[in-house]
């Protein structure tokens, strides 16, 4: 099993409390303009401009090492952030060594879009050709594919080769906010992704 679905890996109260940071952030107000703590194309809110969360805290009641924040819709493999696939051949050496958890704010999965897994692990970097939603679901049986149902403080680990999307439907009528944090081994964090979207937790 490549994903493991963690039940009330939050308490609720933290889960309401990380909720009500995020929602009071001014980026949601102007989420029609582009910025470095936003990203309208995912409406995506960096967890480093959120001053009242301790990151540092977060991680440390889940796993160890380092963490950053990001996140699309596409079908897609977190060991794959950062890497250029216009501007570089993919190897085996690009997919990162790392692992997500992804915890659920607010219901979501039925009622509210949520995550659409592959409960396979891939050993390399795919590229571009192969991740249509068409291509995936040629390569994979069904039972493959995982839709969970999630509610406030559910959480999802899983590997950086596990391909996975956004999951909506067209019945969906509610909003769905969600934490994203990656980590690294320690003092591993790849070159491509030194910057400000990743703080290394110490």
């Amino acid at each position: 099993m490549a994903v493991a679905r963690v039940p009330g890996a939050v308490d609720a109260g933290c889960a309401r409390a990380w909720l009500a940071a995020i929602d009071a952030h001014p980026a949601w107000r102007r989420a029609g303009t582009a910025g470095a703590e936003f990203n309208p194309h995912s409406s995506s809110l960096r967890a480093a401009a959120l001053e009242s969360l301790d990151l540092g805290a977060i991680a440390a009641a889940l796993l160890a090492g380092e963490v950053g924040s990001f996140s699309r819709s596409s079908w897609h493999q977190d060991g794959a952030l950062g890497f250029d696939f216009l501007g570089a051949a993919a190897s085996d050496g690009d997919l990162l060594s790392m692992t997500t958890c992804w915890i659920a704010l607010t219901p979501c999965g039925d009622d509210a879009p949520g995550l659409e897994l592959v409960d396979r692990e891939a050993t390399t970097l795919l590229p571009l050709a192969v991740l249509a939603d068409a291509a995936v679901r040629a390569r994979h049986p069904q039972c493959d594919f995982l839709r969970p149902v999630m509610n406030p403080g559910d959480a999802l680990v899983f590997g950086g080769g596990v391909l996975h999307h956004t999951h909506v439907a067209a019945t969906m009528s509610r909003e769905r906010t969600s934490l994203e944090l990656r980590f690294f081994p320690a003092g591993s964090l790849p070159p491509r992704l030194r910057g400000d979207r990743f703080l290394p937790l110490h």
